[in-house]
């Protein structure tokens, strides 16, 4: 038999570990979710790294453009009342410190910032929420200047592309989400167009059907529209992220270099494609045919299928490269 002495010494010890089991807990990450708009950027080694430049690109450039980010008043008046609080009460009752840590974290899950990356579960995928509301003219002036200065103030970003529109990744709910974002591009006047399809983690999404209803949706707005693939005025941006798809109309996004920071720093080590145009557009993402725009830009996880072929004969609109 064990030791009275023993015993106690377990039993307490078991009795504290459950009183303070309690206080572990799992911190919130952010999700993609339905009407968010953002950054996609594309990295091929060190997220984390990537993250962090993200961070300090979008940050440095919005603060030129919209002046520093300001905490918002509420948030002000919280925390001073929070600090009035905890004052006033004394700490050793458990409850209190316990209701005032859970209000310290539901506060911190639900502060809103002007940027916040998020998970997309794709690897070498990032993208990075934001509040803004229009992220493409943030993303056009990061490309031009850029452009002008030849420094892109980067190592591991390859891509940074603005997105508007974040939805499911289904036919409903793409056409759904396109249709108010191609009122505002596509209606006005007539112009050129092509569309840029990639697709990661997802087989559900075939290539040659969102090309086609996407391409008569552009043309139901404004029967002027045209399909340009070498010098599109505005392109439709396509990406699909395992079950999310993310949106974006872009102006001058082939002149611009696909948005690809270290191209655009680096023009003279661009190779010469010809009247091909076949371009390297990034390193982490396997080349392979040369008239295929989704096999040159999607991940290793996916291979191009026999469809591929397809749907470039059947509609005009997709992007080859």
């Amino acid at each position: 038999m064990e030791p009275a002495n023993k015993k106690s010494k377990m039993t307490n010890h078991s009795k504290f570990h459950q009183k303070n089991k309690k206080k572990y807990f799992q911190s919130n990450k952010q999700v993609l979710q339905v009407g968010q708009r953002g950054f996609f950027a594309t990295c091929n080694i060190n997220e984390k790294g990537c993250v962090r430049e993200c961070y300090n690109l979008l940050n440095h450039y919005a603060d030129i453009l919209y002046g520093p980010e300001q905490p918002k008043e509420t948030e002000k008046k919280q925390s001073a009342g929070d600090t009035g609080k905890g004052s006033g009460s004394t700490n050793d009752d458990d409850d209190d410190l316990d209701a005032a840590a859970a209000k310290c974290r539901e506060t911190l899950t639900q502060r809103k910032v002007r940027f916040q990356n998020v998970e997309t579960g794709t690897t070498n995928c990032i993208f990075i929420r934001t509040l803004l509301d229009d992220p493409v003219g943030l993303g056009k002036h990061i490309v031009d200047d850029i452009t002008t200065t030849g420094k892109s103030m980067s190592r591991f970003v390859l891509r940074l592309v603005p997105i508007e529109a974040v939805c499911r990744a289904n036919m409903p709910d793409i056409i759904a989400a396109a249709g108010p974002l191609f009122d505002k591009h596509f209606l006005k006047e007539p112009t050129s167009y092509g569309i840029i399809f990639n697709h990661r983690y997802n087989q559900q999404i075939k290539r040659d059907q969102i090309i086609l209803e996407l391409a008569d949706l552009v043309n139901s707005k404004n029967a002027g529209n045209k399909v340009d693939l070498k010098q599109a005025k505005k392109s439709i941006i396509v990406e699909v992220l395992r079950g999310w798809c993310l949106l974006s109309v872009i102006d001058n996004y082939l002149e611009s270099k696909k948005y690809n920071l270290v191209e655009l720093a680096n023009p003279s080590e661009k190779k010469s494609n010809g009247d091909a145009e076949t371009k390297a557009e990034e390193k982490s993402v396997e080349e392979a045919k040369p008239n295929d725009e989704d096999a040159a830009e999607e991940s290793d996880k996916d291979r191009p299928t026999d469809e591929t072929d397809k749907a470039s004969a059947a509609s005009p609109a997709v992007q080859n490269e």
